[in-house]
């Protein structure tokens, strides 16, 4: 009986795989299942008030070449149809393009910095998954978060110029993170990121509501997601830059513009009362 109670504790004992666990951390913001969402991101100050609000449709498909991840700004309407498009290429420098109706090209940006803020934002694009952050990963050991089991998760960034380090607790169920807590080049802690509203969607658990709380300066992102669809149609053509010109006119964001028109209609009828 003793043999089979130490057996049974050495075997709860064992760590998990560090890297399958950061690779599903990832899986948040870019599964690896054809997809398509509507975000929503708001930047708040230190007092709580509304900065800047933007609306996007959000495209994600693994090609043979890497994975691709589109993003249509559907607003403001001064922003109504820019696009982004990147390419992750494993191993080889990440590669954004950028399309702007106002000047009807295609820019590209070769290599993308993966620290560079997302619309000015408190993410970086590294931070929302969109750019491969290279680095390495440490187990830390299990306790309890946010009320649940979790793995605790140090990574150390290839490059330590921007993070230092960063501290993730993931839920031990689903390996969805809870928290990151990210450290500044002098080793203290620059900005916390909240991962909440877990709903299942299509049998993959998701995050709906992201929230980065930049504590030197003050300020607060959120990222709320909605109408989620996993395994969808989506055709390679898509995701070629030399189609941006042509993407942002696809079908596939009317839906999402049709409800940006209605909550600002909405909004305007609200404020006119």
């Amino acid at each position: 009986m003793l043999v089979g109670v130490v057996a049974n504790t050495a075997a709860a004992a064992t760590p998990p795989d560090v890297m399958a666990v950061a690779n599903q951390m990832k899986t948040v913001f870019a599964p690896v299942r054809p997809s398509l969402r509507k975000i929503v991101i708001t930047v708040r100050n230190d007092k709580g008030d509304e900065q800047a609000r933007w609306v996007a449709s959000v495209a994600h498909k693994q090609l043979s070449d890497g994975k691709r991840n589109l993003i249509v700004l559907l607003e403001p309407e001064s922003m109504q149809s820019n696009a982004l498009l990147i390419w992750e290429r494993g191993d080889q420098e990440d590669t954004m393009w950028l399309y702007a109706p106002s000047i009807q090209r295609v820019r590209g940006i070769i290599p993308v910095d993966a620290y560079e803020r997302f619309l000015h934002t408190d993410f970086t694009y590294s931070d929302l998954g969109f750019v491969s952050r290279r680095g390495t990963y440490r187990f830390l050991g299990e306790e309890q978060h946010a009320g649940v089991r979790a793995y605790k998760i140090e990574e150390v960034p290839q490059e330590q110029w921007y993070y230092s380090r960063i501290l993730t607790w993931v839920a031990a169920d689903s390996l969805l993170p809870l928290q990151r807590d990210y450290y500044d080049r002098a080793g203290q802690r620059w900005k916390t990121e909240v991962f909440e509203q877990v709903t299942v969607i299509e049998e993959v658990p998701t995050p709906l509501r992201i929230r980065m709380h930049d504590l030197q300066q003050g300020t607060t992102t959120e990222v709320q997601m909605s109408e989620v669809r996993f395994d969808v149609d989506l055709p390679d053509a898509l995701f070629h830059p030399e189609r941006l010109r042509e993407v942002v006119t696809s079908p596939l964001w009317q839906l999402y513009r049709t409800q940006v028109a209605q909550s600002t209609a909405a909004v305007s009828v609200a404020t006119s009362q």
